[in-house]
């Protein structure tokens, strides 16, 4: 669920335009003063509201008021924000959009691989915004069940990311939506494949990959790496049972050839106790005769293409040892390696 700073129990917000609010009480009624009313009312709708809407709950003089007593902003003409609202949505509603792409992931609370530099914001297609310092416009017309408030919708955002960015990256953000219950796995698959016309493939490449096992976006890029490089059949987070641990769940594992991929990052695994653990988990694994693979962000993000070498060459040594001729010895070097 969307859960926006100010917003009472993360209750999605209305359109930002005030569309299907019927008149509302005025605040003096219900005992509320027309300031806090106004800063309930921005709270409720996600942060940005026109002023059409916000009149409907007060007068003119207190949205004058809380406007120069800091408590809302005006955004742009006609559209005021709530001054603690995250700065994506005060963004966007100054130039009368959405917060979408990965600035929209980030408000679903899915973190992206990697934090945007820019926020995004989409605008319909014939608009013409005069696009300010730190944001990025996109176009697009918009349907209602596409807009959840001042942001796209879950689906809609893995849509976006899809199209517009590299593969390890759209994949962490699919897995993260459907990790989180957001998006569901056939729900995407089947938008993907009624889809038409240009960033199709892309879509179905990403819908067809995203897993909810997946628990980082991290995780996420290497098993994307894995999947461009033809490498393996390896499935996120596989409980396995090793002694003396009992059930572990490595990042990605090929249960059938006894490999498994880790994903080292200072992000996930920066303190001492984690180390030790991951040592613990390491250990165990090679014991019980699974090759273990490590690889680091610098790898994983900067280095990709070897990565992918480094796991088929893995694979295509435990099928080797797979494929020897009965009396035949193995060679000993790839544990985990069966005839």
């Amino acid at each position: 669920m969307l859960v926006l700073p100010g917003c009472s129990g993360g209750a999605p917000a209305r359109p930002v335009d005030g569309a299907g609010g019927g008149p509302r009480t005025h605040p003096t009624l219900r005992g509320v003063d027309g300031v806090g009313a106004l800063v309930d009312e921005l709270a409720r709708r996600g942060g940005v509201a026109g002023w059409g809407a916000l009149l409907q709950v007060a007068d003119r003089g207190s949205l004058e008021r809380a406007i120069a007593g800091g408590e809302v902003v005006r955004l742009a003409r006609g559209v005021c924000g709530l001054a603690g609202a995250p700065p994506a949505v005060l963004a966007a509603g100054a130039v009368r959009g959405v917060v979408s792409h990965a600035s929209a992931a980030q408000l679903w609370m899915v973190e992206p691989l990697h934090r945007p530099s820019r926020t995004s914001v989409t605008v319909p297609r014939r608009a013409h915004r005069r696009c300010p310092p730190g944001t990025r416009l996109h176009y697009a017309d918009l349907r209602s069940d596409e807009v959840t408030g001042p942001v796209t919708a879950p689906l809609r955002t893995v849509l976006d990311c899809a199209r517009s960015m590299p593969f390890a990256e759209a994949l962490g953000v699919a897995d993260g939506f459907l990790r989180r219950g957001l998006v569901h796995e056939a729900e995407l698959r089947g938008t993907a494949e009624a889809l038409r016309g240009a960033g199709r493939a892309r879509v179905l490449e990403v819908a067809r990959a995203a897993d909810p096992r997946s628990d980082n976006p991290f995780e996420s890029a290497l098993r994307a790496v894995v999947l461009r490089g033809g490498a393996g059949d390896f499935v996120p987070q596989v409980p396995l049972r090793v002694a003396p641990l009992g059930v572990v769940r490595p990042d990605l594992v090929d249960e059938g050839r006894r490999i498994v991929l880790e994903a080292d990052s200072f992000a996930w695994h920066g303190s001492r106790a984690a180390l030790a653990r991951d040592c613990e988990r390491y250990d165990a694994l090679v014991v019980a005769d699974f090759v273990v693979l490590r690889f680091s962000w610098e790898q994983v993000v900067g280095r990709p293409t070897e990565v992918a070498d480094a796991v088929r060459a893995v694979v295509a040594r435990v099928d080797a040892g797979r494929a020897l001729p009965p009396g035949r010895k193995k060679s000993g070097r790839i544990r985990g390696a069966r005839p």
